[in-house]
């Protein structure tokens, strides 16, 4: 009998843990259907993370849409192609061509603490030039020599009087894009006209003309000291060329251009005579020379350098196309740089600019 209640005791308790299985088995139904429900469901958690995703990526894109209209009006406001507001356009200089062997520099104006200086800085830096502020792009190349940049430009004189011309008068200047003759004049896009012909007499009272040092004249026989090829711009030297060492720490580097003279005309302020004569050919770094016709050091172009001297004007030719040789100290190339003696034609167009709206206080004393 005991045996037999131990049994049934035994057969109830496992009923009883049947049922209380069973019981949680469905409990865990209920619950995974609610929780499927929860994240799978119309108003599940996939369903609002979805929703919230999609919201962000629209949001997302709206700022963009928003910032790409900014960017678009400022592109055209500095490119001058806002045609809602034409007030807005304005002329903007050819920016600075990449030269091999040149780097971008600022001049740092002297405080009364501090002393001026040169400061290095890269071709992307927006604050480097703002020939609407007079200030010009300069640069330097691996020797110290100094550059200026001269974007293309057309140009207007007006003179005070026009029957007595020394009377002075000024000169305006517009810039002009890329290697066209187009610029913008109170918000009108036009045209400045160019000499066609070689008959054509040129009046630069009366309109705008491209100034000839960037133009192509190889139609006109090179009548304005043009070139053959249309120019964005030119580099020209800041200062005058000079001897390296001295008052520079430019080391003498030799050329392939030779002296061709042993004797040079000299003006009497030179030699201190009461007249201009003809004197033994000399440099300050050799000498006089005596026939012995030594080869041309590169020259420099840096502030208070010995301004290259007793030299004929075949030898600054060659000296000049010699800059960008194979071995020069400037870090030049031919394949980016195209040396030359200046013409008188690029010389009116330094000082035409250096004598407009756009001159600062350093440009008439330097190249």
């Amino acid at each position: 009998m005991g045996e037999m209640r131990n049994m049934n005791r035994i057969k109830k308790e496992q009923a009883v843990t049947l049922i209380a299985l069973v019981i949680t088995i469905v409990i865990l139904i209920i619950l995974a259907v609610v929780s499927i429900n929860m994240v799978l469901g119309d108003q599940g958690i996939f369903k609002k993370a979805q929703e919230g995703a999609n919201s962000m990526h629209d949001a997302e894109m709206n700022t963009q849409a928003g910032f790409n209209s900014i960017t678009d009006e400022m592109d055209k406001i500095i490119s001058g192609s806002n045609t809602q507001n034409p007030e807005l356009r304005q002329d903007t200089p050819n920016a600075p061509e990449e030269i091999d062997g040149m780097t971008p520099i600022k001049f740092i104006e002297p405080t009364d603490s501090e002393m001026g200086s040169v400061q290095e800085t890269d071709w992307n830096d927006n604050t480097w030039y703002d020939y609407s502020e007079s200030k010009w792009a300069n640069t330097k190349s691996e020797d110290g020599s100094m550059w200026v940049w001269i974007p293309r430009y057309a140009y207007k004189i007006t003179y005070n009087n026009p029957e007595n011309k020394s009377e002075g008068g000024t000169i305006e200047v517009r810039f002009l894009e890329g290697t066209s003759d187009t610029y913008y004049e109170n918000g009108e896009l036009k045209t400045a006209k160019r000499q066609t012909t070689v008959e054509e007499t040129v009046d630069t009272t009366s309109d705008f003309y491209v100034h000839p040092a960037f133009t192509n004249e190889t139609s006109i026989n090179f009548a304005n000291g043009g070139w053959d090829s249309e120019l964005t711009g030119m580099y020209v030297a800041k200062f005058e060329a000079g001897f390296p060492e001295g008052n520079n720490e430019t080391p003498s580097k030799k050329s392939s251009v030779s002296y061709t003279e042993d004797t040079s005309w000299v003006r009497m302020i030179e030699t201190g005579l009461t007249y201009d004569s003809t004197q033994p050919a000399r440099n300050w770094l050799d000498g006089i020379y005596e026939g012995n016709f030594p080869q041309i050091s590169y020259p420099v172009f840096q502030p208070l350098t010995y301004s290259m001297n007793y030299i004929n004007h075949n030898d600054a030719y060659n000296i000049c196309k010699a800059i960008n040789e194979t071995g020069n100290i400037y870090g030049f190339t031919t394949s980016s740089s195209d040396t030359h003696l200046i013409k008188s034609s690029e010389w009116g167009m330094i000082s035409y600019l250096s004598y407009s709206k756009y001159r600062n206080q350093w440009t008439r004393y330097s190249y």
